[in-house]
């Protein structure tokens, strides 16, 4: 049976904890309440009800002009958090001045006696990052005289589990390497719920298991997510989405991304000897990052005179460390080539390495 969608309202906020949680919640700046302003703003708190987490809510602030003379706003914002946006609209005026999107930059509006100015607020759930229940918030408004005033909002945000992390950054990995991770989903604002997960997507296997304590009321899953038998070369980037049970609850976001570079791999990527200060060895690891192979035979190409090879090691059968030392002097000119590294591997027959020796240091 599925769970419940939990609705739930603010209610009436005293003016006292409106106040604070407006400054505490999206922005740190307070602006002064003018009482005697000649405009009035309704609703005094716009209240955006209950909103899915990832969807959007919008509402309209109605700015009035009740004195006698004109009155000039210079800015309406800054909105503090990427969460909050807004348009102004002039229903009196047409063409371009009938409406613009307000960035909380100077604005240069001049209100006439009894004009109406409004303020279409969107606040968009899916820019927070870390999960959230309850917000409240104010737009600050400008004037040229006077004190300022605020636009008041909240919203009863339904957040029924949160997804850590969000983005999964593998870095360079090999073509073939068949890289994996994890993401957990953990309950937040609903106790109960099931995620049921075991598919391929474009190649990509995702698997779910359920890891929360059998003694606690709070669901947490784990998702395991493994990378297709081959990567194209070059930048990759991977969006999920899954459903869990629970009727009309946001579904399961989460991406991977990362660079698909060739499966045979050295490190370091450079080697420079510097012999009149002792660096006089070196080490290059070969590693074999495709998912169940071997590192096959390795051999090297002409060395320059001066530079020994000192042999090889394998430190497991996907990796091996190749040794050097520099056995003569320095140079009278600093020497740079390429280090050959010849593979068996058909795809990266060879491997080239930059190779510097400093030249001699003349003497003091």
């Amino acid at each position: 049976m599925m769970a419940p969608r939990p609705l739930r309202r603010f209610g009436l906020l005293s003016p006292l904890l409106l106040a604070f949680l407006a400054t505490s919640a999206c922005s740190k700046q307070s602006v002064a309440v003018a009482q005697d302003a000649p405009l009035a703003i309704s609703p005094d708190f716009l209240d955006l009800g209950a909103v899915t987490f990832g969807e959007r809510a919008t509402g309209t602030f109605r700015i009035e002009n009740i004195g006698d003379k004109a009155q000039s706003i210079t800015r309406i914002g800054p909105f503090s958090c990427s969460c909050a946006s807004a348009e102004l609209r002039l229903p009196g005026r047409q063409g371009a001045e009938a409406s613009r999107r307000l960035d909380g930059g100077r604005l240069a509006l001049t209100l006439a006696p009894g004009e109406v100015a409004e303020v279409v607020f969107t606040l968009d759930t899916s820019r927070y990052r870390q999960p959230t229940s309850r917000k409240v918030g104010s737009v600050p408004v400008v004037l040229a005289e006077g004190p300022g005033l605020t636009l008041q909002w909240g919203a009863d945000i339904w957040t029924p589990f949160q997804v850590e992390p969000w983005m999964t950054d593998f870095g360079e990995v090999g073509l073939r390497e068949r890289p994996s991770g994890f993401v957990l989903v953990v309950s937040h604002d609903t106790y109960d719920f099931v995620v049921d997960v075991d598919t391929e997507v474009d190649g990509w296997t995702v698997k779910s298991k359920k890891v929360s304590d059998p003694d606690s009321v709070r669901q947490s899953y784990q998702l395991t997510f493994t990378a297709p038998p081959e990567l194209p070369e070059g930048p990759f980037r991977k969006d999920f989405s899954f459903h869990t049970n629970l009727q009309g609850a946001p579904p399961i976001k989460f991406a991977v991304q990362g660079r698909a570079v060739p499966n045979l791999f050295v490190s370091p990527t450079r080697v420079m000897f510097d012999p009149d200060r002792g660096r006089n060895h070196a080490e290059i690891h070969v590693v074999q990052r495709a998912a169940g192979k071997d590192l096959g035979k390795i051999s090297l190409g002409e060395l320059p005179e001066g530079l020994e090879f000192l042999g090889e090691e394998s430190l497991d059968p996907q990796r091996k460390v190749l040794r050097f030392a520099w056995t003569g002097e320095a140079p009278k000119e600093s020497l740079h080539q390429d280090l050959l590294i010849m593979t068996d591997e058909e795809e990266q027959p060879e491997i080239r390495v930059p190779l510097s020796v400093l030249k001699r240091r003349q003497d003091p």
